[in-house]
């Protein structure tokens, strides 16, 4: 029987938590619910100088807003706390295991004690280089059989001949040969386990069977498969996702959209919007055995992304991020999500606004047709920026708008308008067509001066919600200066 599917996403909390790695995450997440089973989110953070606990709850908090949700690893906001039985999922909190491996390898000869200080080895990487040959270190010390009483780097002894395979599911074999290779660090001289290791100990450990990362992990692999052997552990699948890129082809930076996950939440995208962008790039999704034929089709549900996810169908080649394929997304699924979908993401920008408390004390009539009745928006942003003058009334006004539509002519008109008292929908239809006509006025001309009283500007949704969304007592507040 195989064993049951388990993967992992395990970033460094170095910095933010960026679109690759989220594509990534994203790919493990979808692999582990289509076989169902384990995806594990692991922090690794032996890099002392650069991880930060900040950096971490960056990314609990970014995988949590995106919608990963994982089956072990850490719990938001706890630094000794996790679910799951593998823990801890922070590498700096492993660090009895990995001693306890690394001394392991070196009971058993497999690894040695390299006493070559960070001066020689600089100066002999220093010579290669103006003789214009790649340094490799010569393993000078593999024989030399060190005790423990000066503190030496640990380094892992290589195989000399053959080659090291690398079976990989997105790019087929990769053959590397083993002389090309040289002892590589597994501890440095102060006792702390190197990544490359770590991450094959913690690996084998949770059980992981798929390890699906970005490319340039590559070359890591041919040295982590020795370790592996070194160990008498069974190798996992491998499948190493390519690279993202922007428009212009080039490495994808914040000059193509946002540096961090979470600065797409603020640019008022779904979530649902990035997953399904991100899980196209460098897939093409068969739902039923055949890719989208239509715009519609295109727009698919995480169900469905998970039934046919399959890692032996991402592409090779580089993938390509466009923020407007993504704006389009975004503006089809809030077309397509029912109201109560859409408003708890629709808090966000409330309140980056300071405006939280006052939407949350609207009632749910109330949100449902401001909503409603702003389905045409691109951005969660867009549809706020739209909304916001319900809340806080016009400070200043747009003077050729006020001028053009605030005149004298319209001005009886809106005071029959303030006289108006039953706000439903169809009646205020009916009573807005009355007044036009009494007045000989166009539809246009009534709803444009009634905006820019309501909002400074000549733009608000559909003028019969706008009437009921801002409510009679409002409507009177703002139109009284003007009528």
């Amino acid at each position: 029987m195989s064993k049951p599917v388990v993967t992992r996403f395990a970033p460094s909390p170095t910095g933010m938590l960026h679109i690759g790695g989220v594509r990534t995450a994203l790919f493990c997440w979808l692999y582990a619910r289509r076989h169902g089973g384990t995806f594990i989110l692991r922090v690794e953070d032996t890099d002392l100088t650069r991880s930060t606990d900040d950096n971490i709850r960056i990314i609990e908090e970014g995988m949590a807003w995106v919608g990963l949700d994982w089956d072990e690893g850490p719990i938001p906001g706890e630094t000794d706390q996790y679910k799951g039985p593998h823990g801890p999922y922070r590498q700096m909190l492993r660090m009895d295991l990995y001693q306890a491996k690394i001394q392991e390898l070196l009971d058993k000869g497999l690894a040695y004690r390299c006493r070559c200080s960070k001066e020689d080895l600089d100066a002999r990487r220093a010579q290669a280089e103006r003789e214009g040959k790649a340094f490799s270190y010569d393993g000078r010390c593999r024989e030399m059989g060190y005790d423990a009483s000066v503190p030496a780097a640990i380094r892992l002894k290589m195989p000399r001949e053959g080659e090291l395979v690398v079976e990989d599911l997105v790019k087929g074999p990769v053959a590397v040969p083993a002389a090309t290779l040289d002892d590589w660090i597994i501890a440095r001289q102060d006792g702390t386990p190197t990544y490359n290791f770590c991450v094959v100990v913690d690996d084998v450990d949770m059980g992981v069977t798929h390890v699906v990362r970005g490319d340039d992990h590559v070359a890591n692999t041919p040295k982590q498969i020795a370790l592996y052997q070194a160990l008498g552990y069974d190798l996992p699948a491998f499948a190493h996702v390519p690279m993202i890129l922007g428009k212009d082809k080039q490495k994808l930076s914040k000059r193509h959209g946002a540096a961090s996950i979470t600065e797409f939440r603020d640019m008022g995208f779904l979530p649902q919007a990035v997953r399904l962008t991100l899980a196209k790039l460098g897939w093409t999704p068969k739902v039923g055995g055949k890719a989208a034929e239509s715009a519609e089709e295109e727009i698919l549900s995480d169900q469905q992304l998970i039934e046919c996810f399959a890692l032996d169908e991402i592409q090779k080649a580089a993938a390509v991020f466009d923020l407007d394929k993504l704006t389009w997304v975004n503006q089809k699924l809030i077309q397509r999500l029912d109201w109560t979908e859409i408003e708890p993401h629709l808090r966000w920008q409330w309140h980056l606004r300071g405006l939280e408390e006052a939407w949350a004390a609207r009632p749910a009539a109330w949100k449902e047709l401001a909503i409603g009745c702003n389905k045409n928006r691109a951005t969660l942003k867009d549809m706020a920026d739209t909304l916001a003058f319900l809340f806080t009334r016009p400070e200043t006004f747009d003077e050729a708008a006020r001028t053009r539509f605030l005149t004298e002519a319209v001005k009886p008109a809106l005071r029959e308008v303030m006289a108006l008292e039953d706000y439903a929908h169809d009646t205020l239809k009916a009573d807005l067509e009355a007044i036009l006509q009494r007045h000989g006025l166009k539809l246009k001309d009534l709803a444009q001066a009634l905006r820019v009283a309501f909002t400074g500007t000549v733009v608000s949704p559909p003028i019969y919600d706008t009437l009921a969304l801002l409510g009679r007592d409002e409507v009177l507040a703002r139109l009284a200066p003007w009528a």
